[in-house]
């Protein structure tokens, strides 16, 4: 990408913030170049931005402020990508709204494999219980070479981050603010480990503080960088919901980690497994022992009958799944995670799967 278009890029991605990733994919379908799209007025519109916001872009590019940006960036030790560039991860480009620049912090690059990588999402008031689980999942993840994926928050965030890092694991943190920008500040050091051991994301300018509605936003990105999304207690009408409802757009694993009935931090993450997500009840089917993802180990016996018994229709739920092999539903859950995450099945709806194509008995 030339620096004229890079430049366009993160000045659209910061005085559109959220919409202008999904205008420039259309226009580069179109076969037109990032810079086209500030040449006047009606180019701006015809990307599908607002023609009232000509006067904002105009007086960035008058001013230089994408070329300080980059500078400043570079100064401080901070990568910029701009979308359509290389080295921008594949798997955001399946978002509808993709991130036009992304901000990035760090010695160890950015996850850009879905399948290398493991989200992990929660409540900031989490249980003693949902951190240890937070920072088991992270040392697995290190343990498996996998990255930790997750929002540098308090709580389940932050205790996911510590358990990869404690194991000399890869770690990303996706930020709802500048990545210069501390936030909560208790997190100082742990950003700096991360940094050091991975790296902090954000697809906001550098300088920008931390607002609201900004944290949902970023979630999509946590959602799309991973292959399998777990969420540990997490109450109804929380980010990590947004974050398991974008996974699920995208065909993502969605695991959820099963909490007490009547406590409020873990309503939401129970619901979600009622609506079909994995319930994570033991770390093994998320990391099957001595098995990579992808790995062509021999399924056995009871996998294979559960296989053939769904060749026979196109899509099945769990009871009548589990009757027709005539086991339990709760060994037979178990035995779809396992399948799931070798791509022999998918969960094609809530509650409902589904034989992957090619995947015989």
């Amino acid at each position: 990408m030339d620096l004229a278009s890079k430049e366009a890029v993160l000045c659209l991605n910061r005085l559109f913030e959220g919409r202008a990733g999904a205008a420039l994919v259309r226009w580069a379908r179109m076969g037109r170049l990032p810079r086209e799209v500030i040449s006047g007025p009606a180019a701006l519109e015809e990307a599908g931005f607002p023609r009232g916001g000509w006067s904002r872009v105009e007086e960035a590019m008058r001013t230089g402020w994408a070329r300080r940006e980059l500078d400043r960036a570079s100064s401080m030790g901070i990568g910029v990508l701009a979308l359509g560039e290389e080295g921008y991860p594949e798997s955001l480009l399946e978002l509808s709204d993709p991130p036009a620049a992304l901000y990035v912090r760090g010695t160890r690059g950015i996850p850009l494999r879905p399948q290398g990588a493991v989200s992990v999402v929660g409540t900031r008031r989490a249980s003693t219980y949902g951190l240890k689980v937070a920072m088991a999942v992270g040392e697995r993840c290190a343990g498996s070479s996998l990255w930790t994926v997750s929002g540098g928050a308090m709580g389940i965030d932050g205790a996911a981050h510590q358990g990869a890092l404690s194991k000399g694991g890869l770690t990303c943190a996706v930020l709802g603010n500048g990545v210069d920008v501390v936030f909560p500040a208790d997190h100082r050091e742990l950003f700096e480990l991360v940094a050091r051991d991975g790296c902090l994301v954000s697809e906001y300018p550098l300088g920008t503080k931390g607002s609201q509605w900004r944290f949902p936003m970023r979630n999509r990105i946590i959602a799309a960088l991973s292959a399998r999304l777990v969420v540990v207690e997490a109450p109804e009408r929380s980010g990590a919901l947004i974050t398991a409802s974008r996974a699920l757009d995208l065909g993502r694993e969605v695991w959820a980690v099963p909490g007490k009935i009547g406590e409020a931090q873990c309503r939401g993450s129970n619901l979600l497994i009622y609506d079909g997500a994995m319930p994570l009840v033991d770390l093994d089917l998320l990391f099957p022992p001595g098995e990579d993802r992808g790995s062509s180990r021999q399924v056995d016996p009871l996998e294979g009958a559960i296989l053939q018994v769904m060749a026979s229709e196109g899509d099945w739920t769990v009871d009548k799944l589990a009757l027709e092999c005539k086991i339990g539903a709760a060994d037979l859950l178990s035995r779809l995670a396992i399948l799931e995450a070798r791509g022999l099945v998918y969960r094609s709806s809530p509650g409902r799967y589904s034989l992957s194509p090619g995947a015989g008995a």
